[in-house]
């Protein structure tokens, strides 16, 4: 037994004098036995105030029953532990990591390693995350990620918000059952084309849970990080409104079109010279013309009521001549260009009586 003892003791001390960490030897009921100083950090009191001393003699109460409660669990289950634990110290807080394992029947060999600079980095990464998730959940832009088969992985709120879902209803989702039928089949050409090239843009006509349609334009981009699966993320803007106002514009534009060409009014213009660079077909039959294209190109700037447009004045309900024959009751304005520049003028006839 005594030769097994010293065995043990000689292990011990080899494994001292290699580690480059701090090395202790403790018994079960806290006793510092002995201890190799670290190479890269001092001990937390001089080793002549904790050797052959308790535990709770030495250190602040939590980290002594952190210890203490792995010392008890190496010995009770013959086990390697490892506890994390904070010691105040003249620079500030350090942090700790003790691996400990059972030698003989009521002592632990401790391996004790600074893990200060690696809990600060933890802690800068985490606070890093953590701002980078309240610009993600706070930005009024819409924000995802999905996987190459086109399944979602992450939802930011304001996306959820633009199609009445909640976020985690959305998580698992697969494009094809978000966009509007009538663009399902555009689905599969998008993924391709952001597996080979690794971003796609464009136009997304979505389904929201209402039933109501929603227009996203989308900038993708796919990511490859070094561990785990390649991803996409996708920022896009809720263009709905945009799109209705298009539409709705487009809609006026018609109809003004129709009013134009067809409407019981003579319609026209002239630039700062005088020519005709719009007329429709009723100023035509007013003027004495076979079309509205045959009086574009005309000179009218000898009429009175002409020149006195491009002079920058109106003309309220008066009856006019044109050059070509024919009398209107005519209203116009002069049109100005940035700088207040009279650039020509615009005027309605009607038939005078």
């Amino acid at each position: 037994m005594a030769h097994q003892d010293r065995s043990v003791e000689e292990r011990l001390r080899v494994l001292f004098a290699a580690v480059p960490d701090l090395v202790l030897r403790i018994r079960g009921d806290g006793t510092f036995l002995d201890f190799s100083p670290s190479t890269e950090f001092t001990t937390y009191v001089p080793p002549d105030r904790f050797l052959h001393r308790k535990i709770h003699e030495i250190m602040p109460l939590d980290a002594a029953e952190t210890i203490t409660a792995g010392i008890q669990r190496a010995l009770a289950m013959r086990s390697r532990e490892t506890v994390e634990y904070q010691l105040p110290e003249s620079g500030g807080t350090r942090h700790y990591e003790a691996r400990m394992i059972a030698v003989g029947k009521d002592d632990v060999v401790a391996i004790v390693r600074d893990i200060s600079r690696a809990k600060e980095a933890e802690a800068k990464l985490l606070a890093s995350e953590q701002r980078y998730r309240e610009l993600v959940d706070n930005s009024q832009g819409l924000i995802c990620t999905h996987d190459l088969d086109g399944h979602l992985t992450a939802v930011n709120p304001a996306a959820a918000v633009s199609v009445g879902y909640d976020a985690d209803e959305l998580v698992g989702m697969n494009l094809r059952d978000l966009v509007a039928s009538r663009v399902q089949h555009e689905v599969g050409p998008y993924l391709k084309r952001i597996r080979e090239v690794g971003r796609d843009s464009g136009i997304l006509l979505v389904n929201a849970r209402d039933g109501a349609q929603r227009y996203w334009t989308y900038a993708n981009s796919l990511k490859i990080p070094a561990f785990g699966d390649p991803y996409v993320i996708g920022h896009a803007l809720d263009v709905t409104d945009l799109k209705r106002a298009e539409h709705a514009a487009r809609a006026l534009a018609r109809r003004c079109a129709a009013f134009y060409r067809e409407g019981p009014f003579g319609l026209g213009s002239f630039d700062s010279s005088g020519t005709i660079v719009e007329a429709n077909a009723h100023l035509a039959s007013l003027a004495g013309a076979a079309s509205g294209d045959a009086l574009v190109g005309q000179n009218w700037s000898d009429e009175a009521w002409v020149e006195h447009l491009l002079t920058g004045k109106r003309i309220a309900g008066d009856v006019i001549s044109f050059p070509g024959g024919g009398t209107a009751r005519l209203t116009g304005w002069p049109l100005e260009d940035p700088t207040g520049t009279v650039s020509g003028a615009e005027f309605v006839a009607e038939a005078a009586t």
